[in-house]
């Protein structure tokens, strides 16, 4: 087991905070809105970084500008945002720019290593117009791609206000060309669920951009919204409900999920969206226009439902972000890992079966291949070797079917990689 490590740096010449383990790294930068400006796994940076903006810190009035997107200066990486956002009432969050939750000057309270875990909370100036100041608690642990956000909304005014949790995330989409130029990469693909019974008539809603734009696509089949990054500009919002979203750069072989909990019944932002995707690319969208920009990205964004926050009292909102090596688009995620080709059993002959499975793992640990009964009784486990979030998992193989079992589990160590129930 490697010790974590908690200590402050400087990055690309901002102050910041980082969080690292054998696997992953984390970088803070208090001062740019307490964004988390780098995720890497190994050698792999996840996130998009402005470089025409590293290092830079603005007064609010430049942050502010005319008040226009044109004007926000957007660093990349992670940050949390109120929603809904819009122009039109009080109600909504008049945002990007905004020079105090978007690009205000965070405090560090607390910043921390105990060998096992390590762990960073930043929190945001008071913000008059919306009422609410964000709290950004991150925790990682050894031997774990693993990172827990815990985020906070806490109403500082004397009045009630409501508002859902709005994490976004900006994800490097780009390729480098043989002769050093940079583009689109088009195997960078962020997949998440669709709701069998979505609000939306399409399985999704497009907020900004072509109605017609390719990049959105469903798969019926597997219930699963695929977006193949396209360099199309646009934003689609999805009521999805199975609490996961991920990106992946198949070209690279690396995959990034968020998990997290969706409430049945609760009135989400946009019209139900829990999850929502936004592209950098061809087009034009209010007063933005990217063309020979050579930004590259895709985002990945998380809401919480909207939530009424008493005077002097907190939201919260919990996602898990998980790093892995990967072999393709994502088609399942669970607690301990994301596959491309999930875990499956056809029938052989002489009672055996073949066994497959394709993905990556968030955590170090032994993989195992576990039958059971339809109670829940274990009858055999398999171990099948040491695994971990650098290691692409491939599983191709013809075993005997324990007699009465029903269950097949994948685990990692005591996380259950993929589950499933067995047909006669």
């Amino acid at each position: 087991m490697t010790a974590c490590s908690a200590r402050r740096e400087q990055f690309l010449g901002w102050d910041a905070c980082v969080l690292e383990n054998e696997f992953v790294r984390l970088v803070a930068v208090p001062d740019i809105g307490g964004r988390i400006m780098a995720f890497d796994l190994g050698a792999y940076p996840f996130f998009f970084v402005d470089p025409t903006l590293a290092g830079k810190l603005y007064t609010p009035e430049e942050n502010q500008g005319d008040g226009s997107l044109a004007a926000w200066k957007n660093y990349g990486g992670d940050k949390t945002w109120p929603a809904p956002q819009g122009w039109d009432t009080d109600d909504q969050w008049h945002g990007p720019p905004d020079p105090i939750l978007d690009t205000g000057r965070y405090t560090v309270d607390g910043l921390y290593a105990d060998g096992e875990s390590a762990h960073l909370a930043m929190t945001s100036p008071p913000d008059p117009r919306t009422g609410i100041q964000i709290t950004r608690a991150f925790t990682i642990r050894s031997d774990s791609s693993r990172v827990t956000l815990d985020l906070s909304f806490r109403n500082h005014s004397t009045r009630p206000v409501r508002w859902g949790i709005w994490d976004v995330a900006q994800l490097r989409a780009e390729r480098r060309n043989d002769d050093g130029t940079v583009t689109f990469e088009p195997e960078c693909v962020v997949t998440t669920p669709v709701n069998s019974t979505s609000v939306f008539p399409r399985g999704f809603n497009v907020m900004f951009g072509a109605d017609d734009n390719p990049q959105w696509q469903v798969d019926p089949v597997a219930g699963l919204f695929t977006a193949p990054y396209l360099w199309q500009i646009g934003k689609v919002g999805l009521d999805s409900p199975a609490g996961w979203v991920a990106f992946s750069n198949s070209a690279a072989g690396y995959a990034f999920a968020e998990l997290f909990e969706v409430q049945p019944g609760a009135h989400y932002p946009d019209g139900g969206a829990s999850v929502e995707v936004w592209t950098v690319g061809a087009g034009e969208v209010g007063n933005l226009n990217y063309e020979g920009s050579g930004i590259y990205l895709m985002e990945t964004e998380v809401l919480s439902p909207l939530r009424t926050i008493e005077p002097q009292t907190s939201i919260d909102f919990r996602i898990t972000w998980g790093a892995c090596r990967t072999a393709g688009a994502i088609r399942a995620c669970g607690d301990a890992g994301a596959a491309v080709l999930p875990l499956s059993v056809a029938q052989e002959s002489h009672g055996r079966v073949r066994v497959q499975y394709r993905g990556g793992v968030f955590d170090a640990g032994m993989l195992s291949l576990v039958w059971s009964t339809a109670a829940g009784e274990p009858l055999a486990d398999m171990p099948l070797g040491h695994v971990d979030p650098l290691t692409l998992v491939t599983l191709d193989r013809i075993l005997p079917r324990p007699e009465s079992a029903h269950i097949l589990q994948l685990n990692v160590g005591q996380r259950t990689l993929a589950r499933l129930e067995l047909t006669e």
